[in-house]
């Protein structure tokens, strides 16, 4: 060996132990990690990457940490790995995030599953490989992961391949070291010369950095300090921010274990690396630090003396914005660009809410990656392959009226690279949970248009639409009962199994997967805008019954879709674990079909809503409600005589409020038919629509015991009477 290039005599060979010792030594010297692509049949790719891991572990005493990747099980045989590798399904990748591992196999004739690979590329430490298994004609070849695309009538063999294709084609020119099952050695086995030599050295507070340890005593300071201002935190992939956090809370728990210490983030397993660095403390003190997910802490709100977020981009911002009203005392930290988030669009979103609501609220940072060399080649191929650096330009505010609408078609976005970057980069920027996925639906999933706005040739807006619908009678009936559930089509099979409508599965919808617009221009109409040509573009079309959208519902939300002609037609009963709303389906009919469909879903809406309200929608917020009910209250029930006497006698102090329960919730859905967004009205549609307990009711207005809570319903009676 020389200049570390590997040699080897024959085409399927492996290389020497010496020659790969001394390789895999320099990788790690450098320490770098290394993508290896082995082309051939399932077999051969196979049998290598296992003799590979054979002479990995043969380099050290204790067993290999790793993962085998599979996409679709039932694609590939479970191979015979050795000690410590794991055969890992790719859609449980994400719960290995904050973890490391020493080398990575992904299997792609099981499918190439794109979140997968961008989450545990980020998990692989220095000196580590990840062995790329492939066919010879991958982009050729149907992809067992795009099944996941495939919604019906459509099977896999039927997509096109260009997400595939681009990988293959920036794989070849990058040059990655390949081993080909015909031609043996390619590419550049080659090592970049590192630019410094990493030396092992010990740190103050348990870092394993100068970076990470200033930051560590920067945010012990703070709240030292009993700050009532927010610290920000935020850093690219693998440099140790999480792990930082974990300090904190080490360092919190053995010097105050007194306090209240609160963590969460999008799931329990995204906090692994943040507990990682308290596995040695007694449990007592460990048991100091409470996780929540996000729904349950806003629902329970438990005191606290200090709040961290981690992953905070990958929340919504609503449900930032919300446990920062209730936790001052925060640290939010999160990644600045890869998978686990979308640093720049929180940036822009979330800390101009800061700038408002908590002027002079700290931003801190970590700038050296602790996992890897500055320098190493994996982070910027993994970037480029699934976009995680994409970069947008921002557009000027004084040139609104100068937007331009059309459609952007596929061939378009792979001619032009820069266009693609900047068409994903506003993908990721403008919403919270963009992930590699959604770059490989944007390329190859059937039915998708994507419309642009755009300011001169920066794109700064976008609205991706899925045609959904279409279903014949008996499979529509087979949705219905519950029997069938075919691939793909929320919006129509949701309606047509939870909303009980069977002709919901067989109209054609457009739906309105996704609409977004450059932060710096949101709240300026572009978002209307851009409804408003798919709505021209699909009445053009004829065969579009109805346009529709499914969603996490907030009052801005609703509003925005009620300003463009959307009406509710569902809540889902269950909220989303990360961002803690329900979701709201709406709708918009196009055709005599799709009005007869809507009635149909309005009508069962507004029979069932009152119903759910108390079961499975008590934590709906109350404005929601009374917004969601104005339009289905057409024909109430007007107060008779004795409602109108009972109604005075309860204001007045003279009657309890069990025995006019009905006059009361009579008087409510007047009230709400004609004045929705009165203030007042929201206590009493917990009371009498949600059902909740006078103990609940007084927790959340701040009343002490039921005597005061009875005299301040009594006094909100009276005025809204008056």
């Amino acid at each position: 060996m020389s200049n570390n290039n590997m040699d080897v005599s024959r085409f399927d060979s492996m290389p020497t132990e010496t020659t790969l010792i001394n390789w895999l030594q320099d990788l790690k010297k450098h320490r770098f990690r290394q993508l290896i692509w082995l082309q051939g049949e399932a077999d051969w790719c196979c049998t290598t990457a296992l003799r590979w891991l054979e002479r990995l572990q043969q380099l050290q005493d204790r067993p290999l940490t790793g993962c085998w990747v599979q996409a679709v099980s039932e694609a590939g045989d479970a191979p015979d790995l050795p000690a410590g590798m794991e055969l890992l399904p790719a859609s449980r990748g994400r719960h290995r995030l904050g973890s490391e591992q020493q080398v990575l196999v992904l299997d792609a004739f099981t499918g190439l599953h794109p979140d997968a690979l961008g989450a545990l590329s980020g998990t692989l430490q220095a000196g580590g490989v990840l062995l790329l298994l492939t066919p010879l004609d991958w982009s050729l070849v149907p992809d067992p992961d795009y099944r996941r695309l495939a919604h019906w009538p459509h099977t896999t063999e039927h997509l096109s391949c260009h997400f595939l294709q681009r990988c293959e084609q920036l794989l070849l020119a990058a040059d990655v070291p390949r081993w080909h099952q015909l031609q043996g050695q390619l590419g550049n086995w080659h090592l970049p010369p590192a630019t410094e030599i990493h030396q092992p050295m010990s740190w103050p507070l348990g870092a394993v950095s100068a970076d990470q340890a200033a930051l560590v005593q920067q945010l012990l300071s703070w709240v030292w300090q009993k700050p009532s201002v927010p610290v920000v935190v935020t850093a690219n992939r693998g440099r140790g921010k999480s792990g930082a956090l974990g300090l904190v809370l080490r360092a919190l728990v053995l010097h105050e274990p007194q306090k209240n210490l609160l963590l969460t983030a999008p799931s329990r397993d995204a906090a692994e690396a943040v507990f990682a660095r308290l596995q040695d403390l007694p449990s007592g003190l460990i048991e100091r630090i409470r996780f929540m997910a996000p729904d349950a802490l806003l629902q329970e709100r438990p005191a606290a003396d200090l709040l961290l977020v981690d992953e905070a981009a990958a929340l919504p911002v609503p449900v930032l914005q919300k446990l920062l009203q209730h936790y001052p005392r925060s640290v939010f930290a999160t990644t600045q660009q890869g998978y686990e988030g979308n640093g720049r669009g929180f940036a822009l979103r979330f800390t101009r809410h800061l700038d408002q609501q908590a002027p002079g609220w700290l931003s801190l940072t970590l700038q050296e990656p602790l996992r890897w060399a500055p320098d190493d080649p994996l982070e910027p191929l993994i970037n480029r392959l699934l976009l995680l650096d994409a970069e947008v330009t921002d557009p000027d505010p004084a040139l609104l009226s100068e937007l331009q609408i059309h459609w952007l078609d596929r061939q378009s976005l792979l001619a032009d690279e820069s266009l693609l970057g900047q068409v994903f980069g506003l993908l990721v920027l403008a919403h919270y949970r963009t992930t590699p996925d959604d770059f490989r639906q944007l390329l190859d999933a059937p039915g998708v248009h994507l419309a642009c706005a755009w300011q001169g040739k920066v794109p700064v807006g976008l609205v991706l639409i899925q045609e959904e619908g279409g279903f014949d009678t008996e499979l529509a009936e087979a949705i219905f009962m519950g029997q069938r559930r075919p691939q793909g089509h929320l919006l129509a099979q949701s309606l047509t199994f939870h909303a009980g409508v069977v002709q919901a599965a067989q109209l054609h919808w457009w739906r309105v997967q996704r609409i977004l617009v450059h932060p710096l221009l949101q709240g300026q109409g572009v978002g209307q805008q851009l409804l408003d040509f798919v709505q021209q573009q699909a009445q053009q079309k004829k065969e579009v019954d109805l346009l529709g959208s499914s969603f996490g519902v907030t009052d801005s939300l609703l509003g925005f879709w009620q300003q463009a002609g959307y009406l509710p037609v569902r809540v889902g009963i269950t909220r989303d674990q990360a961002s803690g709303e329900h979701t709201l389906q709406v709708v918009l009919a196009l055709t005599t079909a799709g009005q007869q469909l809507q009635r149909a879903l309005q009508q069962r809406f507004a029979e069932t809503l009152l119903d759910l309200l108390p079961i499975a929608l008590q934590q709906l917020p109350a404005p929601l409600v009374a917004e969601l009910l104005h339009p289905l209250l057409s024909i109430c029930e007007p107060l008779n005589d004795q409602d109108q006497r009972d109604l005075y006698a309860y204001s007045q102090g003279h009657r309890p409020l069990i025995l006019i329960r009905t006059a009361l919730k009579r008087w409510l859905l007047l009230q709400l038919q004609q004045s929705p967004q009165q203030q007042g009205l929201h206590p009493w549609i917990q009371l009498l629509l949600q059902h909740h307990s006078e103990a609940t009711l007084q927790q959340q207005l701040g009343i002490k015991g039921k005597k005061e809570l009875d005299r301040q319903l009594r006094g909100q009676l009276r005025a809204l009477l008056q």
